[in-house]
């Protein structure tokens, strides 16, 4: 879709709400949230430079918990997917940050704290950031995590984690797969500078495993192994779209 299109509609977005502040009535970032500006910014930046699309976004459920789980090639991944997410449903997504990076990358961290992360320990069992995440959802909030647990060194999807199969398995709450393309293009690992390539998030219904206290091992990555298969055709149809494009 062409860029200036892409930036008309933010605009309207964003009249819309000046006109009619109810048209949201289940809103949880309101006009007078901090973030809901910055998410302005953010999708007027997104949609204007890397000409973003957001696609099948209504499937981010307008009240209630969810875990958005999706792949992770860039810096970018975390930001865009908040910024769709307020952009469409007018929610705030909190995600999982390596406490690594956070603490070493100020670039990062700046990011992280736009869209209010959870720093977490990789190399070893946080269970002050599962807390965490799991009390947010038991509160109503969006979750976001990247399964694969780092972002792409070559462009291609890693194998998954079973990180989100356990959140999914304790709490019985719906996983919402997301495609994303793009985002490596724009800004891959070791790069500053972010390139006007397009990107695309593609949503997908929402995937719901019964509730278990003592999953099997094998439960756990069957379940992840389900999200993550998810999350690749979602991102085949998001990559497909831009090729059948280029191709016309």
């Amino acid at each position: 879709m062409n860029r200036f299109i892409l930036l008309a509609e933010t605009i309207g977005n964003i009249g819309s709400d000046l006109i009619n502040p109810a048209r949201y009535p289940y809103r949880e970032v309101k006009l007078n949230h901090r973030n809901y500006w910055i998410a302005v910014f953010v999708n007027l930046f997104f949609k204007g430079y890397l000409g973003a699309e957001y696609i099948d976004a209504h499937h981010i459920p307008e009240t209630g918990p969810a875990i958005i789980a999706a792949n992770h090639f860039s810096h970018l991944d975390g930001l865009i997917i908040n910024a769709a997410s307020i952009y469409e449903r007018r929610r705030a997504v909190v995600f999982l940050a390596a406490a690594d990076v956070y603490n070493s990358n100020l670039m990062f961290r700046i990011m992280c704290d736009l869209v209010n992360c959870i720093p977490v320990k990789r190399d070893e069992n946080d269970r002050a950031a599962l807390l965490k995440t799991i009390r947010i959802l038991r509160e109503g909030g969006l979750f976001g995590i990247f399964p694969e647990g780092q972002r792409s060194r070559d462009g291609s999807i890693g194998d998954g984690k079973e990180g989100v199969a356990v959140i999914a398995l304790a709490t019985g709450f719906p996983v919402i797969p997301v495609g994303i393309s793009g985002t490596f293009e724009a800004l891959p690992r070791k790069t500053k500078i972010i390139k006007p390539a397009k990107a695309r998030l593609k949503f997908g219904p929402p995937l719901v495993f019964e509730k278990e206290r003592h999953p099997s091992p094998e439960k756990v990555s069957w379940v992840r192994d389900q999200i993550m298969n998810e999350i690749k055709r979602l991102y085949t149809e998001a990559l497909g779209r831009e090729k059948e494009k280029l191709a016309a």
